[in-house]
């Protein structure tokens, strides 16, 4: 009897641990990873909030940024129309690694310049212009928990 019970406690710490890592989808994601960099992260995962982005607002907090979640890879446009701060974007592939990163100043002409990735890309990350210190082939991680 004493055995079984040590090992039902063993049992219960590993399904525990396993639990606590379950993978969460891109979608519920609070948070953004690239490095030893952590960003907290708004989603922005239909059409109308990606369209929209972070047009209109006044700044945002040092680490914090919005996570463009995309149906599938490709090379979605980015434009500054109503950007009142300038970005970083940084673009990320289906096997979450970075494939490039661009910093974006407001822009003051009509129609404003519409940047593409240099490759394709799943994910995309808005933060604040000059935030981003990681570069091309770097893991790109989220998190589900606050």
């Amino acid at each position: 009897m004493r055995g079984w019970k040590k090992g039902a406690s063993l049992l219960l710490v590993v399904s525990g641990s396993a639990l606590a890592q379950a993978p969460c989808s891109a979608e519920q994601a609070r948070a953004v990873r690239i490095g030893a960099q952590r960003f907290a992260a708004e989603v922005a995962a239909t059409p109308a909030m990606q369209e929209r982005g972070l047009s209109g607002r006044e700044r945002l907090a040092p680490n914090a940024g919005m996570w463009f979640v995309f149906l599938e890879a490709g090379r979605p446009g980015f434009w500054m129309q109503g950007m009142r701060f300038p970005i970083d974007l940084v673009w990320v592939n289906s096997e979450q690694r970075v494939v490039g990163a661009a910093t974006l100043p407001i822009c003051r002409n009509d129609p404003c310049p519409i940047i593409y990735p240099p490759a394709p890309a799943a994910y995309v990350l808005e933060i604040a212009a000059g935030r981003f210190h990681g570069r091309a082939g770097d893991r790109v991680e989220w998190e589900c928990v606050p």
